[in-house]
């Protein structure tokens, strides 16, 4: 029987000889019809330590390892086999931030209200004096 091969993105490597790969797939909603992303975390053996977060990898499922872990990490076939595709990850506000950093506060521009104090209201619009016209005289 063969056995099932899935590509994904390493996402963590702490642990010694296993990684946690990301396999996402695209699958048809059956009422509304629109592709929705579904994702789902496998662990994966990885002999040599060779794999770290970032690197595109294909996984076989292989025998029980472990309690979680029934798959092995296999790199993809082609004429760098053998060496892992680094992921480059995409620039975004969140995406560039490190763990610890905060996010920058934007400044509320402040009005002053008639009474002299500080709001964050919009001002109100000035009331346009009526013009008496002949019919109203």
């Amino acid at each position: 029987m063969p056995r099932r091969v899935l590509e994904g993105v390493v996402v963590g490597d702490r642990m010694d000889k296993t990684v946690t790969v990301l396999v996402e797939r695209h699958t048809m909603h059956p009422v509304y019809k629109k592709f929705m992303k579904k994702s789902a975390k496998y662990a994966a053996h990885d002999e040599n330590n060779s794999f770290k977060n970032g690197d595109r990898v294909h996984i076989e499922e292989c025998r029980p390892i472990s309690k979680r872990k029934s798959w092995r990490v296999i790199t993809a076939p082609g004429p760098d086999a053998g060496r892992p595709v680094r992921v480059k990850e995409e620039g975004g506000a969140e995406g560039s931030m490190k763990r610890g950093q905060k996010k920058k506060k934007v400044a509320v521009s402040k009005t002053q209200d008639a009474a002299g104090g500080l709001s964050s209201r919009k001002p109100a619009a000035k009331k346009v004096a009526a013009t008496k016209t002949k019919k109203d005289q």
